[in-house]
């Protein structure tokens, strides 16, 4: 009796670590893909720089999502998704999608024209920062002396980067920055917005609530339409489009956006949101070390003085209160 209790034993044992072993096994998978799609975004920064240095940068993005639109539409329908739009969702949807993309990409490609990539990637590692001040106010999250400091520190880590950059071959380092600046304000605005909009749909009717694949492709359509007449004043016909520049916009339309998007919806799905996010910090990174291999930008420690500084205005702003006895 014993011996068979303790074979049963065992065998529970050899099964929970089976499966505790299949689920890390599948978390290395995802953390993969994670560490992947930081290092698509990272590269997007010089690929950037290179396409806009030459070419009308509003096209750039026409271009770009001309492609990002079909493909993300039809992979709705692949996975047999709704493509319902109703007409409650339309003003939130036309909004997000100027913020997340018309205002976003026209700040990204202006912002790596007028400066270094490298410099420019560091400065929009404040997103989180930008996300969690604005939900302070926007939806009403507690703001702190804890989360005012990480602004603080963002923002001095974005000083340091526009007054001390080694790159000073570049149109003009502070306009860019500033550019670049502007568009993680912008795709602040967005993140809230569709945080708002994703909560409220789901109080409302949670079944008919759309999927993130669909409000990511009705929201890359509505942006899109407004950066057409824009990429029209820029005459796109006038400029030479090279075969190495329509290989740089299809990564940055297909890998970049399309399966970067993919991947990092997955991760959230399997580790949660928060953990997926901590990769988020990984973008500069990679946005750095690749400017500096593709583009032989300059490298000083005020790199990683300002890198350092964004990421402790990260990690203050996103640190979890301790709750005081008798709170909950």
């Amino acid at each position: 009796m014993v011996l068979g209790q303790q074979s049963n034993t065992d065998l529970q044992r050899l099964q929970t670590e089976a499966a505790t072993i299949g689920v890390e096994g599948r978390n290395w998978i995802v953390y993969s893909q994670l560490l992947l799609t930081m290092f698509l975004w990272g590269l997007a920064w010089p690929v950037g720089r290179l396409l806009a240095t030459n070419l009308p940068p509003v096209s750039i993005a026409v271009l770009r999502y001309t492609i990002v639109v079909p493909v993300l539409f039809g992979i709705l329908r692949l996975k047999r998704q709704s493509l319902r739009l109703e007409r409650k969702w339309i003003v939130n949807l036309v909004v997000m999608g100027v913020f997340s993309t018309t205002l976003y990409q026209i700040f990204f490609l202006y912002g790596v024209r007028y400066a270094a990539a490298s410099d420019d990637s560091l400065v929009i590692g404040i997103g989180p920062v930008l996300i969690a001040i604005m939900a302070s106010f926007v939806l009403k999250e507690r703001l702190t002396k804890t989360k005012g400091l990480g602004f603080i520190l963002g923002l001095a880590g974005i000083g340091v980067i526009s007054l001390l950059s080694p790159n000073n071959d570049v149109l003009n380092r502070p306009l860019g920055i500033s550019l670049v600046f502007g568009g993680a304000i912008a795709y602040a605005i967005y993140t809230v917005t569709l945080r708002r909009f994703v909560a409220a749909k789901r109080s409302d009717n949670p079944v008919s609530a759309p999927s993130s694949l669909a409000i990511l492709a009705w929201i890359s359509l509505f942006g899109w339409l407004f950066l057409i007449p824009l990429c029209l004043l820029e005459a796109p016909w006038t400029f030479s489009w090279s075969p190495l520049s329509w290989l740089g916009i299809l990564y940055l339309a297909l890998l970049s956006t399309v399966v970067g998007y993919f991947f990092y919806v997955v991760g959230v799905s399997k580790i949660g949101a928060g953990r997926a996010a901590i990769f988020g910090n990984l973008v500069p990174v990679f946005g750095v070390i690749t400017s500096v291999l593709l583009l032989k930008e300059n490298l000083s420690p005020w790199h990683g003085v300002s890198f350092l500084l964004i990421l402790t205005g990260v990690a203050l702003v996103n640190r979890q209160q301790k709750k005081t006895p008798g709170t909950r």
